[in-house]
Formats: C-alpha cells, sequence, structure tokens
C-alpha cells in the first residue's frame, strides 16, 4: 500500500511538471478525499498549488475536511478570498467555522458575510472553539411531536438529509424546544398513522453549548452516541455533535497531552519551519537544562565521594535513568485517566497511595537486581546496598510525583500534561544523585 501511494505521488508530480492537467484532473478525481489529503501534503511544496488549482469547489471542501489544522491553514492561505467563501458554504458548519476564526478578525466578517450558509455558521462562532458550540453543526433533522410517522417519512424524502444528519430525529415543542429523540429506524419500522410522539424517547442525554469538547467526547464514548444535541438553558436545540466531532476531539487532546508531557505544543508537526519548530521547543528545554543544573550542583557536592569510589560514577545514570522512567509510567497513566474522567482531585489520596505503593514494589525488585550485580561487579556487599537503596527510594519518588504533578496542575485547574516529564525528570535526577551519593558518604568508610 505505502509502495502504491509512492507511486501516485510520482505519477501526480509528473503530469504537473508536465502540464498535464486534463490526466492529473482525471486521477486526482477518482481517489478519495483522505487520500487526497495525504497526497497534497507528500508533494513537493512547488506543486501544491498547482494541485488545488485541479479541483473545485466540492472537491476543495472535501479536501479541507480531511486536513489537520497546520495543513488547512496553508491550503487557506493560498485560496482566492471569494472562491474561500464558496467552497465553506460546501463544507461542514463546524469545519467553516474553524477556518473562518484562523482568519484575521475583519478579513473572516467579509468572508463570512459573503457565504450562502452564513445564518448557519455564524452562530458558531459565538461560542469558544473547543466547546461543544464550537465544534457542533447545524445540520439536524427537527420533527413535531404531532406529526404521523408517515408525514415524517415524506418530509425526510422532500428534505433529503445526508445519512449523518438523519441518524438521530428530534423532536421539537411548539416553541422549539427539545422534547425527544427517536432514531431512523424506530421511524422506519413504526406503523404508518403513528404519532410522533408515542415513538420517540423523552430520555434525551444532552449538554450545554459551553461544555469542554472533552467533556462532549466522553458523554458520546459513556452513551455510545452516533450524535448529542446541544442545548441552550430553555432546552432550544442548538445543534449537534456528531460521533466524528468526538473521534477529532479524542484524537487531538490524546495528541496534545502526549506532546504536554514532554513539552512540546499542540500544533508542532514534523513539516513545520526549523525557526518555527525550534523556538517552541527551547523554553522547555531551557526549563529542563535549569534543572540539570540543579542536579550537577547536588553531584558537585559529593565530588569527594566520588573521587573515592569511582563506581559510583557507573551507577549514577542507572539510579535517575530508572527514577524518570518509573515516574513517565505513571504520569502517563495519571494524565490518562484524569482526561476521562475516571480520576478527581477527590481521588487524589487514593491514587497517591496506589502509586507510591507500586513505586515500592517496583523499587524492591529493580533494588535488589541492581544492588546484587553492583556487589558482583565490584565485590562490594556495601555498594549494592548503597545503589539498591537509592533505586528504591528514587521509584518511591518517582511514584510520589508521578501523580502529585499532574493532579497538583489539575487543582491549579492548568492541564495536567503541560510539561509534567519536564518537571518529573528533573526531580528525580536531582534525588536520584542525591540518595546514590548522600547514602555513599554515609558509609563511605565500609565503602573504602
Amino acid at each position: 500500500m505505502e509502495q502504491d501511494a509512492e507511486v501516485m505521488i510520482k505519477t501526480v508530480e509528473d503530469l504537473l511538471r508536465g502540464e498535464a492537467l486534463e490526466e492529473a484532473v482525471d486521477l486526482v478525481s477518482s481517489i478519495h478525499p483522505a487520500d487526497q489529503a495525504e497526497l497534497f501534503w507528500h508533494l513537493e511544496p512547488e506543486l501544491r498549488e498547482a494541485f488545488l488549482a485541479l479541483l473545485s469547489a466540492e472537491g476543495l471542501a472535501h479536501l479541507l475536511e480531511y486536513l489537520d489544522d497546520d495543513q488547512r491553514a496553508i491550503v487557506v492561505e493560498k485560496m482566492p478570498r471569494a472562491s474561500l467563501a464558496r467552497v465553506l458554504d460546501r463544507i461542514d458548519n463546524d469545519v467553516a467555522a474553524d477556518i473562518l476564526r484562523t482568519l484575521p478578525p475583519a478579513e473572516g466578517a467579509r468572508v463570512l458575510s459573503t457565504m450562502s450558509t452564513a445564518s448557519e455558521v455564524a452562530p458558531l462562532l459565538e461560542h469558544a472553539d473547543e466547546s461543544a458550540g464550537g465544534i457542533m453543526t447545524r445540520g439536524f433533522v427537527s420533527l413535531h411531536g404531532e406529526m404521523t410517522t408517515q408525514d415524517a417519512i415524506k418530509y425526510l424524502r422532500l428534505r433529503k438529509p445526508n445519512v449523518e444528519e438523519a441518524y438521530y430525529l428530534y423532536v421539537l415543542d411548539a416553541a422549539n424546544r427539545l422534547e425527544g429523540v427517536l432514531s431512523l429506524r424506530e421511524l422506519v419500522v413504526a406503523p404508518a398513522a403513528t404519532l410522533i410522539h408515542k415513538v420517540m424517547s423523552r430520555d434525551v442525554i444532552a449538554v450545554g453549548p459551553e461544555t469542554d469538547q472533552e467533556e462532549v467526547a466522553r458523554v458520546v464514548q459513556r452513551y455510545r452516541l452516533r450524535a448529542l444535541p446541544v442545548v441552550d438553558e430553555e432546552r432550544h436545540l442548538l445543534g449537534i455533535t456528531t460521533m466524528d466531532d468526538a473521534l477529532n476531539v479524542v484524537s487531538e487532546e490524546a495528541t496534545e497531552d502526549m506532546y504536554s508531557i514532554i513539552g512540546l505544543p499542540a500544533e508542532e508537526s514534523v513539516y513545520d519551519p526549523v525557526t518555527v519548530s525550534a523556538r517552541r521547543r527551547l523554553p522547555w528545554l531551557l526549563l529542563n537544562l535549569v534543572l540539570a543544573f540543579i542536579a550537577a550542583g547536588v553531584v558537585s557536592r559529593f565530588v569527594d565521594t566520588i573521587e573515592e569510589i569511582a563506581a559510583l560514577a557507573v551507577f549514577m545514570p542507572i539510579v535517575a535513568g530508572q527514577g524518570g522512567n518509573a515516574g513517565i509510567q505513571t504520569i502517563t497513566l495519571v494524565v490518562r485517566e484524569i482526561a476521562l474522567g475516571e480520576v478527581e482531585l477527590k481521588d487524589a489520596k487514593r491514587v497517591l497511595i496506589k502509586e507510591v505503593s507500586v513505586g515500592v514494589l517496583k523499587g524492591i525488585v529493580l533494588g535488589l537486581f541492581v544492588g546484587l550485580i553492583a556487589w558482583a561487579w565490584w565485590s562490594n556487599a556495601w555498594l549494592g546496598l548503597v545503589v539498591g537503596l537509592a533505586i528504591l527510594l528514587n521509584l518511591i519518588v518517582a511514584g510520589f510525583w508521578g501523580a502529585i504533578i499532574p493532579l497538583g496542575l489539575r487543582w491549579l485547574r492548568l492541564d495536567p500534561a503541560v510539561a509534567s516529564g519536564v518537571f518529573l525528570t528533573g526531580f528525580t535526577d536531582v534525588l536520584g544523585f542525591f540518595f546514590l551519593l548522600g547514602l555513599a558518604t554515609l558509609l563511605l568508610s565500609h565503602l573504602t
């Protein structure tokens, strides 16, 4: 499959360079928009504009839906604003709103004013980008409870909604408040003369427009929903968030948490300019450098001990490294549990006790293992004891800090993942060196 993709890329590049545009159009239009998006991003940069020129407004709309935010911004930047409005009219409302948010305010307002779907997209711009209102779409089907199922089916045939919009049918009262919901399947199998309010479910799961997108994704996942209605305080139906929206949120949040743990911004990409990537990554590396100097300061206090027992230098990276690795395991687990809503601040004591206990068990096993190696290697049981105890203590510290850092950030109402790994490795390096060299200094007479 990868080889086929490479052949496709080379073929399109050759056609564009040879200005065989008709052949290029036929080839590009024959592949799925998701594959078009991957193809576009792997083309030589100077050929991307020519590639975009092959696509109709409909084709560009489909392409934009399958690009990530950074890639989408590059495409939008190259598009004339007059044609951008026509493309946004053909794209999902929430994606159109996301694109408009990336434009300068005056420019975004001009594009919106020329869109035929402005009345549907504009309300989405009132809400925060990462909220239920920001990711919802206005594409839903609403019915009235006094309609018969036969009338509802006739209405659907006239409206011809897409499959995603019609999976759930929302029942509104006379004031357009959400009253119930039924699936398309329930509508089709119900007797023809049955009133809609007789077959609908009144137990409708919904969220408010300011609900955080992570919570939206959790609700969709928990109740196995294909779509989730978004309502205001008076239960007026504002829009729906689809399962696709929720999956995108899960993917984005997972990436963001993974990057944040090691101090990378969520928008980082291997395709970014070198200077941009360097500027984004340097701040946390500088913080890590400060922590590294603190660790070096701890080591400098024990130079005499290291001169007396050179073997300590061999085990310093082992003690620090095991602590860092163990701590990252804990941080990753706790950040994930917080993100999924499975761990709250009230659970902090239980989480701390559990992770410290795991640290004790891991420390005993690894401490014994490394301690025995140190004893056998240097023929000194006291050295084995010092190394083993240092690993035990550092893994206990790693379990404690691996849990307390994300929980503490959560308590401060910050992202639990923000540079957790940077702080954690700093703590385990400093304390790992302190435990190893401090114990060696205390037992110096037995080690020399």
